[in-house]
């Protein structure tokens, strides 16, 4: 997917789809904020005048629970690439997926990392989508071995 791609939802998608957009978008500027700012998500969230709802408010609460664990994932899979040296953004991006991918397995472990790569096109590098779908993808593997990617 190149960077000239608007990354909108085709007319006619159903309204829980575009929320879920929304909650991962949300995220993501929260996510990006914390990273930036090097303080914690909790702190970005509680600091905002508006309360989070919907799937933002799902991912929140999943990754508050799991940042510990969604950081060592994404360091073992990522071996020569410490979270430190990761563009903020790129970060964000995995940590918001890697987060569905372990702890929403009601959604198609495909749709999750097709949208974390969307959001690569939209908000990163040309070279973020292939590095974030690599991650993605043997994270599936380990998590979510009967879906294929």
């Amino acid at each position: 997917m190149g960077s000239t791609a608007t990354n909108e939802l085709p007319e006619g998608t159903p309204e829980y789809i575009a929320k879920r957009r929304e909650g991962r978008e949300t995220i993501l500027n929260l996510l990006y904020e914390a990273e930036l700012k090097q303080v914690d998500l909790q702190n970005i969230v509680e600091s905002r005048p508006l309360a989070l709802e919907g799937y933002a408010l799902s991912i929140f609460d999943q990754l508050i629970s799991h940042i510990e664990r969604v950081d060592a994932e994404i360091s073992g899979i990522s071996q020569k690439w410490e979270l430190e040296r990761m563009a903020a953004v790129d970060l964000s991006i995995l940590r918001m997926a890697m987060c569905e991918i372990i702890s929403s397995p009601n959604i198609p472990a495909p749709v999750i990392v097709s949208e974390a790569v969307e959001l690569a096109a939209k908000y990163s590098t040309d070279s973020s989508g292939p590095f974030i779908n690599g991650v993605l993808a043997e994270a599936c593997l380990r998590h979510r071995p009967e879906e294929p990617i």
